[in-house]
């Protein structure tokens, strides 16, 4: 089969013969034939041979015998043969077996091959090392199924190989050496059994997932934690997007506001709560937003039964050093806030229950003067002057003023009330508390009340404010028990202080006293809700924290010098406000202003309510005085009789508040109902949770208050009929 030139290899002109091995061209001389001529005999040898200046090769076994006349080679039996095709298959062998070797030891997963029956036949180093043996030989005498964590992930296994002969991507679990558990990504083929042969054998590759495998039931039972203490978190949590959305509300939305947190999802505020309520939530999204800081506030709620107030903590969510979204949560303060009012209210009557001994003296004191007088008064008409008598009447209405306003410190002092910050003048307020202060004092501390500047006027509530001064004075008692000294200082300062944020503060309120002092550590936490450093049942840990919000309300500031063994001095500062607004002023938000009244007098026609005989009848004298056409009736049933039989005369009513058969304010809306635009005008010697109590609230009435004279009386009458 070789062309015509072919015989000439034998002479190795124009072909080179290369060693199989090292691919070097073998010299002239070493070639078969060479040697056979030589008298060698060149058994059969593989060679590569070359064509010259051409790089195609072929594969040749050659052979060459020397053919001897005697002693002498006279020529040489050459021979060969092609052998291309059996090389390319044997190089094809060794290089599919060279990557498998390195397929199956280079491999970082495992490979085991097994018989279906459990035999380990096989394995690499890979899977070896993941199982924690000490050697391939050691894991060779185990039998399959003793790797398995769970047998029933083999029956699985062996189950899917039957139907389909392969397994992909299988989770299992296998047992370690040391007992511990190695979880596993599981490929796995089913080989057919030789000729002759029955089962086959299982080829499977496995990549250890453990770490993974472990990550994820991290995340799980964090996941499972984080779900627990959400549903059991005793309020709400939720997180919103830049664009207001929730993304995440716990479950507590659908016990308390009966609102599935799976219909929140995706929705804005807006589209959830009340537009008044869903403003609020927003502005303060956009606050922790623009800062990237915390914030907390107090908020409405719609609950299913009604309003509630909540706290919410809300803070920003970052991602690479940008805030991505808003979390929050918010816990229900309805019952605390009222439970808090509770024991402030606690503490006020605590307060008056140490006035009571004084005032009664003082006002036995107003009452002998009174009594003493009119005993004169009656006993000189006809016998003394006139101008006497007069004096004698001007002594009674004198101590009957100091009584009213005796009184009404005190329910003023013991009232519950709403909150209504108006301008008031700060140095007066404090002036006028200098009695009922020195009752709560008792004689063993000197109080020195120092006001230099009569006007010293705020933005505040007045209620709140006697709250605060109250607490600071019984505090300042309790801190000198043995006697001492407490000065009250109200001034305007030549020069305001200045808040980095906020107004500047004019207004300086001290109260100073001489006594035991506190430590650093007691010091910082005195404005801390219910911390007391008194007895057991000496405090509730309420005084000072009330004065804190009393004072951070009226957009103010405290601060506090305290010297142990010499004494505590609090510093309230306060913007000032100016007495009066011009005509057509704003007024700020929350704040009232007391309007001017007009004449007392006038011609209309007034239903008088009371029960009182003696007040009605003193009322009905002070109105007719006025002008007034007067309708009296002793309960709410007989002014129903009146009210029918003046037919539709009356232009105003005038009630008591709390009375037998039919109070005041059940009155108003029975005739209410005749004449939805009735004036009406409540009288009432009590404070304002009384008067609430019997359907009048007083935040949205008008009510002159008992005791009053003929000229307030007037004026507040006429107030309401002009309105």
């Amino acid at each position: 089969g070789l062309s015509l030139e072919e015989p000439t290899m034998a002479f190795g002109s124009l072909y080179q013969f290369l060693d199989p091995e090292s691919e070097r061209v073998v010299p002239d001389d070493e070639t078969p034939l060479s040697r056979a001529l030589s008298g060698e005999v060149a058994p059969e040898r593989e060679y590569m041979i070359r064509r010259s200046n051409f790089s195609t090769r072929h594969w040749l076994a050659i052979s060459a015998h020397p053919l001897r006349d005697g002693s002498t080679v006279i020529a040489a039996l050459y021979s060969f043969r092609r052998i291309g095709d059996k090389k390319k298959r044997e190089i094809a062998l060794e290089a599919a077996g060279a990557l498998n070797d390195i397929i199956y030891q280079e491999n970082l997963a495992g490979i085991i091959r097994v018989t279906v029956d459990g035999r380990i036949l096989d394995c690499n180093d890979a899977i070896v090392d993941m199982l924690g043996f000490p050697s391939k030989k050691r894991l060779l005498s185990f039998r399959v199924e003793q790797l398995y964590y769970e047998p029933s992930d083999r029956e699985r296994i062996l189950r899917r190989l039957n139907n389909s002969r392969r397994v992909s991507k299988f989770e299992l679990c296998f047992r370690r050496n040391d007992g511990g558990r190695c979880w596993v990504l599981l490929n796995a083929r089913l080989l057919k059994p030789p000729p002759g042969e029955v089962g086959g054998t299982i080829v499977s590759s496995v990549v250890d997932i453990t770490e993974r495998k472990l990550q994820e039931e991290a995340i799980r039972q964090s996941e499972e934690r984080f779900t627990a203490f959400m549903q059991y978190l005793p309020g709400v949590a939720f997180i919103r997007d830049l664009t207001g959305r929730y993304r995440y509300h716990n479950q507590a939305s659908s016990r308390l506001f009966g609102i599935d947190p799976a219909d929140m999802i995706g929705k804005t505020s807006e589209e959830v709560w009340p537009p008044e309520h869903a403003a609020l939530y927003r502005d303060s999204d956009a606050l922790v937003i623009r800062t990237a800081r915390p914030a907390e506030y107090l908020a409405p709620v719609r609950h299913l039964d009604g309003i509630h107030s909540w706290l919410f903590h809300k803070f920003p969510i970052s991602v690479d050093g940008a805030v991505a979204m808003v979390g929050g949560i918010g816990v229900d303060v309805t019952e605390r806030s009222i439970l808090e009012d509770q024991l402030a209210q606690a503490r006020k009557m605590e307060a008056l229950g140490r006035l009571a001994g004084g005032v009664a003296h003082d006002f036995n004191n107003l009452l002998t003067v009174m009594a003493g007088y009119s005993q004169l008064a009656v006993e000189s008409i006809g016998n003394v002057p006139t101008d006497r008598v007069m004096s004698y009447l001007l002594e009674i209405l004198d101590s009957s003023r100091k009584a009213s306003d005796l009184t009404g410190q005190l329910l003023a002092f013991s009232r519950r009330q709403t909150v209504q910050p108006k301008v008031l003048n700060l140095a007066e307020l404090v002036l006028g508390m200098e009695r009922l202060l020195q009752r709560v004092l008792g004689e063993h501390i000197q109080l020195t009340v120092r006001c230099p500047y009569k006007n010293s006027f705020v933005q505040a509530d007045a209620n709140q404010m006697e709250q605060a001064i109250m607490n600071l004075a019984t505090n300042s008692r309790d801190a000198m028990p043995l006697g001492g000294q407490l000065q009250l200082s109200c001034e305007r300062l030549a020069t305001p202080l200045l808040q980095e944020n906020g107004p500047p503060l004019n207004v300086l309120l001290e109260v100073r006293d001489t006594g035991i002092g506190m430590e650093d550590e007691e010091r910082s936490r005195i404005f801390d809700p219910f911390y007391t450093s008194k007895e057991p049942g000496k405090g509730t840990g309420l005084g000072l924290s009330t004065v804190y919000g009393v004072v951070k309300q009226a957009n103010g500031r405290i601060d506090v010098e305290s010297i142990p063994g010499e004494g505590t001095v609090f510093r309230l500062w306060f913007p000032e406000t100016a007495e009066s607004l011009p005509e057509g002023g704003t007024l700020p938000e929350g704040v009232t202003k007391e309007r001017s009244g007009g004449p007392a007098k006038g011609k209309e026609t007034v239903l008088l309510v009371e029960d009182e005989a003696a007040v009605r009848d003193l009322v009905e004298t002070i109105l007719t005085r006025f002008g007034y056409r007067v309708l009296a009736a002793d309960s709410g049933p007989a002014a129903l009789l009146v009210w029918e039989n003046a037919g539709g005369t009356v232009d105003v009513v005038l009630t008591d508040v709390i009375m037998p058969q039919m109070s005041g304010g059940e009155l108003a809306d029975r005739l209410r109902v005749l004449n939805p635009r009735l004036r009406v005008l409540f009288m009432s010697g009590y404070t304002d949770d009384m008067i609430s109590s019997h359907g009048v609230l007083t935040g949205e009435i008008q009510l002159v208050q008992k005791p009053f004279t003929a000229e307030s009386l007037g004026k507040k009458l006429r107030d309401v009929l002009d309105a």
